[in-house]
C-alpha cells in the first residue's frame, strides 16, 4: 500500500514538474495555441470598440511571460489600426498610449496613424518634385520601409515634438493627403542628401534654399526643414559620421531666398 501511494505521489510530482517546465518554456518562448487565442481575443476586442468593422491581424509582438501583443487592422479603414495585449490568456486591453490614453485613442482617435500615413503620401509626392526640379542633387533613401529620401512629420512643434492630435479635426480618417493642409498644420520636412565631397555649412545653406524655393513653388509650405548632407567619398560608416553636415531644425522663415538656376 505504501509502495502504491509512493508511486502515485511520484507520478503527481512528475506531472507537476512537466507542467512547470512547460510553463517556464511558455514564459520564455510563448506557444502557438496561446498566440492564436490572443489574436482571436484582440480581434474581438477591436470589433467591440468599432462595431461594423472587421479586423485582421497585421502583425504579432512579444509572446513571452504569458503576454501576447497583437496589431489589429480594420478592413474598412486603413487608419484604424492599433495594438492590443493579452496577459495570462484572459486579460485583454490596449492600454499604454501617451498621457494615459489607450492605444486606440492615441493611434486612431487622436490621428497618429492618419498623420503618419499622410506623411508617407506627402513624402512620395515631394520626392517626385525633387527629382524633377533639383536633378543636380542626389538624395539618399534613408527613411521608412520605402527607403525614401525625405520624411514628413505633420503637427510638428518648435520643442521638437510631434502632436497630430492638436489638429485632429483637420485629419479625417482615411482621407488622402492634401498639400493645402501644410498651410494649417505646422509640418517638418527632413531630407538626406549625398554630397560629392565633404559637405560644408555653405553647401547645406545652398541646398536648403533650393529646397524651399522649389517646394514652395510647388505648393508645399513646410514650416520647418531639416537637412543632412553626407560625404560620398567617406571610406567607412564611422568616418562618414564625422563628415556629416547638418542644418538641424530650421524654420522656413529663416531660410534665405534662393536664386533659381
Amino acid at each position: 500500500m505504501k509502495t502504491h501511494t509512493k508511486r502515485i505521489a511520484a507520478g503527481i510530482v512528475a506531472v507537476l514538474l512537466i507542467l512547470a517546465m512547460l510553463l517556464a518554456a511558455d514564459a520564455i518562448y510563448g506557444d502557438p495555441v496561446s498566440r492564436a487565442w490572443a489574436n482571436s481575443r484582440a480581434i474581438a476586442y477591436a470589433e467591440k470598440l468599432y462595431p461594423g468593422q472587421t479586423f485582421t491581424v497585421e502583425r504579432e509582438d512579444s509572446g513571452s511571460f504569458w503576454t501576447y501583443g497583437t496589431w489589429v487592422q480594420s478592413e474598412q479603414s486603413q487608419d484604424t489600426r492599433f495594438d492590443v495585449t493579452t496577459k495570462f490568456w484572459l486579460f485583454t486591453s490596449d492600454e499604454g498610449g501617451m498621457d494615459g490614453l489607450s492605444r486606440h485613442e492615441q493611434m486612431v482617435e487622436r490621428r497618429w496613424n492618419t498623420a503618419y500615413r499622410m506623411g508617407e503620401e506627402a513624402a512620395a509626392a515631394v520626392e517626385e518634385v525633387l527629382q524633377k526640379e533639383l536633378p543636380q542633387y542626389q538624395f539618399a533613401g534613408n527613411y521608412g520601409a520605402e527607403q525614401r529620401s525625405c520624411y514628413i512629420q505633420l503637427g510638428y512643434t518648435e520643442d521638437s515634438s510631434v502632436m497630430p492630435q492638436e489638429y485632429a479635426e483637420l485629419l479625417p480618417l482615411d482621407a488622402p493627403f492634401d498639400k493645402s493642409l501644410l498651410q494649417k498644420i505646422p509640418t517638418k520636412l527632413s531630407v538626406t542628401g549625398v554630397w560629392p565631397t565633404t559637405p560644408t555649412q555653405a553647401d547645406v545653406d545652398t541646398v536648403l534654399a533650393d529646397l524651399k524655393r522649389v517646394l514652395t513653388a510647388a505648393g508645399y509650405d513646410f514650416a520647418y526643414y531639416d537637412l543632412t548632407l553626407t560625404d560620398a567619398t567617406a571610406p567607412s560608416y564611422e568616418e562618414g559620421l564625422d563628415r556629416l553636415a547638418e542644418s538641424g531644425d530650421v524654420a522656413a522663415a529663416d531660410i534665405p531666398a534662393a536664386v533659381a538656376t
